[in-house]
């Protein structure tokens, strides 16, 4: 095939997609993702040696198998299944599980965008101004480059994470002392791999059994030596970092630039995710590092602060945690990482508007901040997200508390509790569960993955499908009087 015929098919691929919203097609492609993965992760070859399908009743197992095709396509981390990925599904499940999330961490636009693009010397101006769209980049003259320093920086930091990781899973394969030491390397490969895509992804899937990254006695991770744990914990850490921060930011710091010289963005999104990190974690060691039983040790309380921002691995049971630790993580989680990220919530930046407004407002002064002023449309819209996240959280809480009234699976003493925090966790695609998931009821269920399948999308996303002007001025030639009238 020659160029030439590559981009024709480039183009009519593109002039196709073109009769769609950008942002339905965004929906669409998850969807379809989703879909194909339920289905072969139904498969019955998809399964674990000696786990038995019920197929008598094959309408629960197709449900979970959405779950989870919802969880990883919107990088979440919850899962139904009580015995964990390894115990549920053989390695080709696992491996649709992995290709679920790095589509879904990237955006599977994107992903098509970069194989459309690779052979192709040019781009048509409405196929430009097409995918400019419909990958968020905020560069139409740059957006094909864009798209392929995504894929190389992904790829860099997920290899740098296998490799960094490879020692930690090495030292668990020689748990087992009838492997050689050329058969340890080889069952190593896979799980560094697999931790390595979750973690950058901000998934919190892994293939170590049903209690994550916590030191359960007897699990293999219980066995290892301390340090390779804590190494571990330090090596995801740095990938849940680096991947919730945005291509945007990265990009920036890596053009070696002075902090005074970095874009407005990167700037905002830097200081709000150094807030949260510091503040999260001084909250959780004043919670709970200082109870009387199972205290956080301090690398749980970083840990904790950092696996909110959308990761979801545990370190500590999320059912121990004091009730302003839960409080903590919920606000955490709802917050999440930072636009252009491969994480979810309302975003850093949108907290930080909100918070920039509110201080303007008490202290009676313009919205502004490194030495730049923002518009009231920006106050507006990030005013609109918090408040129509919040609303969906609720009312999603209020339909699975009725739905559980009756269900003796979960401690009723904190039934509300930890539904809340479901709710959360999977709005903030976040995937901390305080071991409820397996136990909820198949309505909850369809409620949790809606919430995970719009917390990825985020709530300006479905709502410009059906408002392609919602960014745009008004053309209006007059303008009404202004009134002004009571408020609090």
């Amino acid at each position: 095939m020659t160029v030439d015929n590559i981009e024709d098919k480039v183009d009519t691929v593109l002039r196709r997609g073109k009769g769609l919203n950008p942002f339905l097609l965004v929906i669409v492609s998850f969807a379809a993702v989703i879909l194909l993965g339920t289905i072969l992760l139904f498969m019955p070859f998809a399964a674990a040696k000696g786990y038995v399908i019920d197929y008598s009743h094959w309408w629960n197992h197709l449900l979970d198998c959405f779950f989870v095709a919802t969880s990883a396509t919107c990088v979440t981390g919850l899962n139904t299944f009580s015995g964990g990925l390894v115990g549920t599904f053989n390695l080709f499940g696992q491996i649709v599980v992995l290709a679920m999330i790095q589509i879904g961490g990237l955006g599977f636009i994107t992903v098509l965008s970069f194989f459309l693009t690779l052979f192709a010397r040019h781009i048509k101006f409405k196929d430009r101004l097409f995918l400019t769209q419909a990958t968020n980049s905020t560069s139409f003259g740059q957006v094909v480059s864009f798209v392929r320093k995504i894929i190389a920086i992904s790829f860099v930091m997920e290899l740098a994470g296998a490799l960094a990781s490879f020692p930690v899973f090495f030292e668990m394969a020689k748990l087992d002392t009838s492997l050689s030491i050329q058969q340890c390397v080889g069952k190593a490969i896979w799980p560094s791999i697999f931790h390595s895509i979750s973690s950058f992804n901000n998934a919190g899937f892994d293939i170590l059994g049903s209690t994550s990254l916590i030191r359960v006695a007897g699990s293999d991770l219980a066995n290892i030596p301390t340090w390779a744990y804590n190494y571990l914990l330090i090596v995801t850490m740095v990938l849940i970092i680096v991947g919730g921060l945005s291509f945007l930011v990265i990009l920036d710091i890596l053009s070696f630039k002075k902090f005074s010289q970095y874009k407005v963005f990167t700037k905002i999104v830097l200081l709000t995710t150094s807030i949260l990190l510091v503040t999260g974690t001084l909250l959780f060691c004043l919670f709970d590092m200082t109870k009387s039983t199972n205290p956080m040790s301090f690398l749980d309380a970083l840990f904790q602060s950092v696996t909110c921002r959308t990761a979801g691995f545990a370190t500590y049971s999320q059912a121990d945690l004091s009730i302003g630790g839960r409080i903590t993580s919920c606000l955490l989680m709802f917050i999440g990482g930072s636009p252009l990220s491969t994480a979810g919530g309302i975003k850093t930046t949108t907290i930080f508007m909100v918070g920039l407004a509110l201080v303007s407002y008490v202290t009676g002064r313009e919205v502004t901040a490194f030495k730049r002023s923002y518009s009231s449309r920006m106050v507006l819209k990030a005013m609109s997200v918090v408040t129509i996240a919040i609303a969906v959280v609720i009312m999603s809480y209020g339909a699975i508390a009725a739905i559980e009234a009756g269900n003796a699976n979960i401690p009723a003493g904190n039934k509300s509790g930890f539904l809340f925090f479901e709710c959360f966790s999977a709005f903030g695609t976040v995937g901390l569960t305080a071991d409820v998931t397996p136990n909820l009821r198949w309505g909850s269920k369809i409620i949790i993955t809606l919430l995970m399948f719009l917390g990825r999308l985020g709530p300006m996303t479905m709502f410009q499908v059906f408002q392609t002007n919602m960014d745009k001025k008004s053309k209006l030639h007059y303008r009404y009087v202004e009134e002004d009238f009571l408020i609090g």
